[in-house]
């Protein structure tokens, strides 16, 4: 926890780089988050071409409740959750003395950050607040209002906040150059704006502004002794400060830094259709692919953050709680794998190959929930003096063999005292030798339909 007697941040990148993660957002490994506002709105069938001030007039909220949103939170296994907070236009979703065009002043009548504020922090989470609504021109003021009324634990900013999902020699010249519509077309510095951004790029902070929030942030939580972090699209700033986010993206490596990911719990058919928001017709991600996506980044020094659309109304549907249901059930069982674990030398094995979707960037490289793991894939991570192993399809054949625990490799023999499966009494049989750590399994075994998961303790 950071000390009052700490001298305070300077509006610098050197003086900034001094700001640490938060260990418990380092465990936490799992948050979730909302689209909800004027976009679940605008997004429903003859709304499309809604201005915010037109889809305001049907932003009733009349099911929301902040209770029920904090308790699915909780009983879904997620450490941190909040809302959007300002999202797609200059509607604002707390109680703000700047702009009237807001949630209380205006439909629903609500200050939606305040009150998810209080319920989340009476269930023990952490309060995560998400800011997409960037531009040089008011955004600091803003900004600064929401964390002087409700200080989210979790600051997350878009990629507007500095301009930019890819390395910056991807955009120089026009930003606007930098994808084409389908967000895989090649860098060409001489080629027609494709209507991706706007011409000039999208809108973005200076980086004088973007080092005089920050220092503004970072002496709040100072001044309060909170611990908290900053989380930004990743090369939006200079690394070191805060924490780097993917979008729909998932890494192929073990990452010396820990990172996050946002992924969407909807799939979105193509590029062309938006998803984030509720969207009538659009599937959503099943409670195994949550699961192992889990796995595989927590193996990987990351932590999820989940998009969860409820209904415009405010309420959930009866998939969305029963796909969240399964996954907090699974977590009950098989969370020593996951909260407060570390990744172990190798983040595991497999066939599955995770690729950057463009050069340098791992953004949107699973954005239509594609990556589909098999058996043979297998995650590993440490907790305490325990590694786990956990098997991101359903084995076959009675035998699971995780060959990167060969003796031939960093565990040596007689270093594993037991094998056990989390969730069964039954006793295993298991070798461990130059071929890796072989489990036969039990006879009547039942895998989980969503990941099983091996504690293998060691000396």
């Amino acid at each position: 926890m950071p000390s009052v007697d700490t001298p305070e941040f300077e509006p610098t990148w050197t003086s900034l780089r001094r700001h640490q993660t938060p260990q418990w957002l380092i465990d936490a490994k799992f948050g979730m988050y909302c689209h909800w506002g004027l976009g679940s709105i605008q997004q429903q069938p003859g709304c499309e071409d809604y201005t915010p001030e037109q889809a305001v007039e049907y932003f009733t909220a009349e099911a929301f409740d902040p209770a029920e949103w904090a308790e699915l939170f909780e009983k879904t296994g997620a450490k941190f959750a909040g809302p959007i907070c300002w999202h797609g236009s200059p509607f604002l979703h707390w109680d703000s003395k700047l702009d009237d065009f807001n949630s209380v002043k205006q439909n629903p009548h609500r200050d939606i950050m305040g009150e998810l504020a209080t319920a989340i922090r009476a269930r023990g989470l952490k309060f995560f607040g998400s800011f997409h609504s960037i531009s040089d021109d008011g955004w600091m003021e803003r900004a600064m209002e929401a964390v002087d009324l409700h200080h989210p634990d979790v600051f997350w900013v878009d990629a507007s906040f500095g301009g930019t999902k890819q390395s910056h020699h991807l955009k120089i010249v026009h930003q606007s150059h930098y994808l084409g519509p389908d967000e895989s077309t090649p860098y060409d510095p001489d080629a027609p704006n494709p209507g991706h951004f706007p011409p000039g790029g999208i809108e973005r902070l200076s980086d004088h502004n973007q080092r005089a929030f920050l220092a503004y942030l970072f002496n709040d939580a100072q001044r309060r002794g909170a611990d908290i972090e900053f989380i930004y699209k990743s090369h939006d700033i200079p690394p070191g400060v805060g924490m780097r986010d993917l979008e729909n993206g998932l890494l192929d490596h073990v990452a010396y830094d820990p990172w996050m990911t946002d992924v969407d719990m909807n799939i979105s058919p193509d590029w062309n259709v938006h998803g984030w928001f509720h969207r009538e017709g659009l599937p959503l991600r099943s409670a195994a692919n949550i699961v192992r996506a889990l796995v595989d980044i927590v193996s990987k020094n990351g932590i999820l953050l989940l998009n969860v659309p409820p209904l415009p109304d405010g309420s959930f549907s009866d998939e969305v709680r029963g796909t969240l249901d399964a996954v907090g059930q699974w977590l009950k069982v098989h969370g020593e794998a996951i909260y407060g674990a570390s990744p172990w030398s190798v983040f595991g094995e497999g066939p599955t190959v995770i690729k950057p979707l463009n050069p340098g960037s791992y953004h949107h490289n699973d954005h239509f929930a594609t990556t589909l793991f098999t058996p043979e894939d297998i995650r590993l991570t440490v907790n305490g003096t325990s590694l786990y192993a956990t098997c991101l399809g359903e084995p076959v054949g009675g035998r699971v063999v995780v060959q990167a625990l060969s003796t031939n490799f960093k565990v040596m023999p007689d270093t594993l005292k037991n094998v056990s499966l989390l969730g069964s009494d039954a006793p295993l049989a298991w070798e461990h030798g130059d071929d890796g750590l072989v489990i036969d399994l039990p006879d009547g075994f039942t895998s989980s339909p969503l990941a099983n998961v091996f504690k293998i303790e060691t000396l």
